[in-house]
Order: C-alpha cells, then sequence, then structure tokens
C-alpha cells in the first residue's frame, strides 16, 4: 500500500513539475522557462562533485561495551586506492549523462513550446499585415 501511495505521490509531483515547465515556457519571459532545466542541470553538477566525497576514504569504528557504557574502542580511518582519471572519467560521465535526461527532456519541452510561440507572433504580424 505504502509503494502504491508514493508511486501516486511521485506521479503527481512529476507531472505538476511538467505541467509548471510548459506554462513558464509560453509566458512572454523567455528566461522563466529555462530556470526548470537550470535546477535539473545544477542538480547533476552536485551529483558529480558529490562523488568525490565517498571515493576518497573509508572510516571504519569498533564499538565495545564495558559496563553497559558504549566506548569507542578504536577508529580506522584507510585512504582508498588513488585513482586515475580514466578510472575517475569513467564513473563520473555516466552519472553525468544519466543525471543530465531531465534536463534535456525540460529543454526539449522549453524550446517545442518557444517555436510554436514564436509561428504564432509571425502569423499574428502577417495577418496584421494582410489586413492593411
Amino acid at each position: 500500500m505504502e509503494a502504491a501511495l508514493s508511486f501516486i505521490i511521485s506521479a503527481l509531483i512529476l507531472v505538476g513539475i511538467v505541467w509548471l515547465q510548459i506554462s513558464l515556457s509560453k509566458k512572454e519571459n523567455k528566461w522563466l522557462g529555462l530556470i526548470i532545466p537550470l535546477l535539473f542541470f545544477l542538480f547533476s553538477i552536485m551529483s558529480v562533485l558529490g562523488y568525490s566525497m565517498y571515493s576518497t576514504t573509508t572510516s571504519t569504528s569498533v564499538l565495545e561495551a564495558i559496563d553497559g557504557v558504549i566506548v569507542n574502542k578504536e577508529t580506522i580511518e584507510a585512504q582508498t586506492e588513488n585513482l586515475s582519471n580514466g578510472e575517475i572519467l569513467t564513473t563520473i560521465i555516466p552519472v553525468f549523462i544519466v543525471t543530465n535526461i531531465p534536463t534535456l527532456v525540460f529543454l526539449i519541452i522549453y524550446s517545442s513550446f518557444r517555436k510554436k510561440k514564436k509561428k504564432n507572433l509571425e502569423l499574428q504580424k502577417m495577418n496584421i499585415q494582410d489586413l492593411e
């Protein structure tokens, strides 16, 4: 039941974001339609930059209970292998591409509605010129 509810809520959020993107893309100000793609692009940058946080060190704590009190007996920190640039890139590039899929989808929505808006404005100008 919880999974179905989570799915429904996620679907509603997705539909709401798509609706917001469409309505922002139809506005006169062309920059408004770029807000959501920019947010998703920043998210992808953060996910790539966050990779370094998980690839440098590991830490292990050994806890022991002495007379009912938990004591941190020892902490072991180990430096992981230094990864080569090629290994880092083979990990980061797919993450960057996958996290930019929503960015591309929202840019496609933006460009399609802006083209339609531009075409309608040109038709209105032609109609006005025909009336004169």
